[in-house]
């Protein structure tokens, strides 16, 4: 099973997205996170972050952006979310939800699930 450390692939895809952006239309700011591994293989976690970045950028228009890893005990997902406060306009939350676990091998490990198998 492919894993992937989600702030890493965070990482280097604010980068490649500030890169991109013209004169400092964009400013990224992400809080402090730990390593995330999740069962994701690299490339696709990073076109999803990559994406998710575009879509924010779209929604600040020169403004800032806070970016949070929420990795809650317990759930089912990982999320990234990004505040946007742009110049002049409300303040506009976004997210993107990662699962922890393949549903393939998640139920592997229950007696319910031997019975269907």
């Amino acid at each position: 099973m492919a894993r992937t450390c989600l702030h890493c692939a965070l990482g280097r895809a604010m980068r490649a997205e500030t890169a991109t952006s013209r004169g400092g239309e964009l400013v990224l700011m992400l809080r402090r996170s730990e390593p995330t591994w999740l069962p994701i293989e690299g490339p696709r976690l990073y076109r999803e972050l990559r994406g998710f970045l575009r879509e924010t950028r779209e929604a600040a228009r020169r403004g800032l952006v806070t970016l949070a890893v929420l990795d809650l005990p317990g759930k089912s997902h990982v999320e990234v979310t990004a505040v946007v406060r742009a110049p002049g306009r409300k303040t506009r939350v976004l997210s993107r939800a990662f699962p922890r676990q393949t549903l393939d091998v998640l139920g592997g490990g229950f007696a319910e699930r031997l019975a269907y198998c």
